[in-house]
């Protein structure tokens, strides 16, 4: 009998190291697997390719829905979690982090208008408190410019709220493209109209949401591990 239970318990410590062996491997070949990515020269055809693969599984949509102009946001449903996911599995597959940190701390940025903020201190010295922004958050450009000039003074002359918005526009496209992404003349250009209307429009924050795409992202990867080829890609 004593024979038997030593017997079982050597057969479950032989398990027990096989399992880890097992584990050990797995891990150094999934490690060698990500070495092996880092060095690797990426086509932007291979890009896409194994980006749309991260997008499916973890987004769970089917292969149709994965164009160069859908929206990772409004077209996919991407969420904050979905960001992680995509960004754990873009750094395994291509050794390139996803700079969702800044991507949000923009959009916070965007939404409290520190931008308008030092445009307007900077452009017609006005000393702008933060009662005043949330005064401002329901208006339109040309409202905050006329109220300005009723309650502090400032001159405001003919043509300033078109260039204000476009200056605030750009400004918008700058932050956007300091972590990597491209906003075009167009996107930047619908901004603009809707500044005029409605600091506070819900149609800018997905204005700026849009330019997170799916090409876009395969923009950002294939620049950052490419053989050269982004000078061809077409978003």
């Amino acid at each position: 009998m004593r024979m038997k239970v030593e017997i079982r318990r050597d057969f479950s410590v032989k398990i027990v190291i096989c399992y880890l062996l097992s584990a050990l491997l797995v891990e150094g070949d999934s490690m060698d697997q990500e070495a092996e990515n880092s060095k690797k020269k990426w086509t932007r055809a291979e890009v896409e390719t194994a980006l749309k693969e991260i997008l499916i599984d973890a987004l769970d949509v089917d292969e149709g829905q994965i164009v160069p102009d859908a929206s990772l946001v409004h077209d996919l449903g991407t969420e904050s979690i979905d960001f992680l996911d995509i960004g754990f599995r873009v750094q395994q597959t291509f050794d390139v982090e996803l700079p969702n940190r800044a991507i949000q701390d923009r959009v916070l940025n965007w939404r409290n208008l520190s931008g308008l903020h030092e445009i307007l201190e900077g452009r017609y010295g006005a000393k702008v408190t933060r009662e005043d922004i949330k005064r401002f958050q329901t208006m339109g450009i040309p409202e905050v410019l006329s109220w300005l000039e009723e309650n502090q003074g400032i001159t405001v002359k003919n043509g300033d709220a078109e260039v204000l918005a476009g200056e605030l526009a750009g400004r918008l496209a700058s932050e956007v493209e300091s972590i990597g992404f491209k906003a075009s003349l167009i996107e930047q250009e619908e901004i603009r109209k809707l500044l005029l209307k409605n600091l506070n429009s819900p149609q800018i924050l997905d204005g700026m949401l849009r330019l997170f795409r799916v090409g876009a992202l395969v923009d950002f990867i294939t620049a950052r591990v490419g053989e050269g080829m982004l000078g061809n890609s077409k978003q």
